[in-house]
């Protein structure tokens, strides 16, 4: 019975001992269970306050016009007229993106590709992908090989939410877009004001 009883206080010691360390493992655990679940939690939302072309006039195109508009669910795009009256094999075209702190900083994205060689090759970065893919979704009508030009263009441009990474903070943002001819000469350009909100479970 001494014995058995001495057996019983060994296993209670080891069971107090195992709590004791295991302890601290199970309230990591915990948090970062919750912290995950929190995270999963929030959502991004975009909102474009307005939209604009930029440094006009241009040396070599002619904008027709340029406003944005807003659609009967709330979606807004740039309608865009422009004549481009030489034929284009080079088309530079460079994403930059800003935050505004006090006044609007280079934030994170500085993108650029040259699209008639990318559009021949087929073959490209994953920053030259990403770009070829909006431009393929956004500007379907205008994806194709060089050369480009010799024609009027006329779209309504829409940038998807989606595009914009989900880890970018809250705040306001503005995206400049350019599209270069091979003497860095700007065909059109655009800028793109918005604000980046978190929504939570509570928000």
């Amino acid at each position: 019975m001494g014995t058995f009883s001495h057996m019983q206080r060994n296993f209670v010691l080891l069971c107090l001992l195992a709590q004791v360390f295991l302890w601290p493992l199970i309230l990591q655990t915990t948090a970062q269970f919750n912290r995950k679940a929190a995270k999963n939690s929030v959502s991004y939302n975009l909102r474009f306050n307005k939209m604009r072309c930029a440094h006009t006039p241009y040396k070599y195109t002619q904008l027709h016009y340029c406003f944005m508009e807003q659609l009967s669910n709330g979606s807004v795009g740039l309608n865009i007229s422009i004549t481009i009256p030489v034929e284009i094999n080079y088309l530079g075209i460079q994403t930059k993106l800003f935050y505004k702190y006090t006044t609007y900083r280079p934030f994170m994205i500085d993108w650029s590709m040259e699209y008639c060689q990318a559009a021949r090759n087929g073959h490209y970065s994953p920053t030259t992908g990403l770009m070829m893919k909006i431009m393929e979704e956004t500007l379907p009508d205008f994806y194709y090989p060089c050369p480009h030009g010799n024609r009027t263009y006329i779209t309504f441009w829409m940038f998807e939410p989606k595009y914009i990474m989900q880890s970018i903070p809250s705040g306001d943002y503005r995206m400049d877009v350019f599209f270069r001819d091979s003497a860095d000469e700007n065909l059109v350009a655009m800028q793109l004001f918005g604000t980046v909100r978190k929504q939570g479970l509570l928000g």
